[in-house]
């Protein structure tokens, strides 16, 4: 891990390009939001780096020469977004040639340049709706999600998340055992993949924090720069 850390840290002061995968679950209507999320990507992504789309659906692939599509069925609310986690685990042999992973909302859109500031070990970015609050934790102890009242101080978007393959895989295996204890108890975290997130991000603080530049809701008004939309959604219609 240190010596990766190392090689990835050279290549960005020496300006040399990393192969960084973007990773995407758009099973049912979210297929939709895929193409312009993509020609975003293209226009504003790591534009120095390599980037390849990982998109994990049910629906008919839209080519794009930089995409590889894997299926994916649709497993219904909650269970589409909470087992995130699980789709991009059980693909991570994909990602063997990247050195960077980024996790990323369906229903985004990049409109503006997002570079190198982004890079480092893990990556978090902070929730637009509760910057300088501890924000919305999973407050029941039955959950391994739970966050007791003497813990945290940021709250943290799932929308957009990252870090080196390495640590990326870490989030990946750490919260399916997680997600998986509290099935077999029949519970399910308050805000899904979400709060195992926050809960991950006490336990293995990111080594960069972003702005909700990252993760800004379409029609808010607030004191950020517009970098990654979170765009507007019937929620009800989207789980149809």
């Amino acid at each position: 891990m240190f010596w990766r850390l190392l090689v990835l840290s050279l290549l960005s002061v020496l300006g040399e390009a990393a192969n960084i995968g973007l990773l995407v679950v758009a099973t049912g209507r979210y297929i939709q939001f895929v193409p312009p999320l993509l020609e975003s990507a293209d226009r504003c992504f790591l534009k120095n780096h390599k980037v390849t789309y990982f998109v994990f659906t049910d629906q008919e692939p839209v080519f794009h020469p930089h995409a590889i599509y894997s299926f994916q069925e649709r497993l219904g609310w909650p269970f589409d977004t909470m087992h995130r986690y699980h789709v991009y685990y059980k693909h991570r042999e994909l990602f063997d040639e990247q050195d960077y992973l980024f996790a990323i909302d369906a229903d985004m859109l990049f409109v503006d340049a997002v570079g190198d500031e982004i890079l480092g070990e893990r990556v978090a970015t902070l929730h637009p709706g509760f910057v300088g609050q501890r924000g919305s934790y999973e407050t029941h102890p039955y959950s391994c999600a739970y966050i007791g009242p003497e813990e945290g101080s940021r709250y943290f978007a799932g929308g957009f998340y990252g870090g080196t393959r390495e640590a990326f895989l870490h989030v990946l295996k750490t919260n399916i055992s997680k997600i998986d204890q509290d099935a077999s108890r029949g519970v399910i975290a308050v805000w899904h993949d979400e709060s195992h997130w926050n809960r991950y991000c006490i336990d293995y603080p990111p080594t960069v924090v972003l702005s909700p530049s990252y993760c800004y809701p379409e029609d808010w008004s607030i004191p950020y720069s517009k970098k990654l939309l979170a765009l507007n959604k019937d929620h009800a219609k989207m789980r149809e």
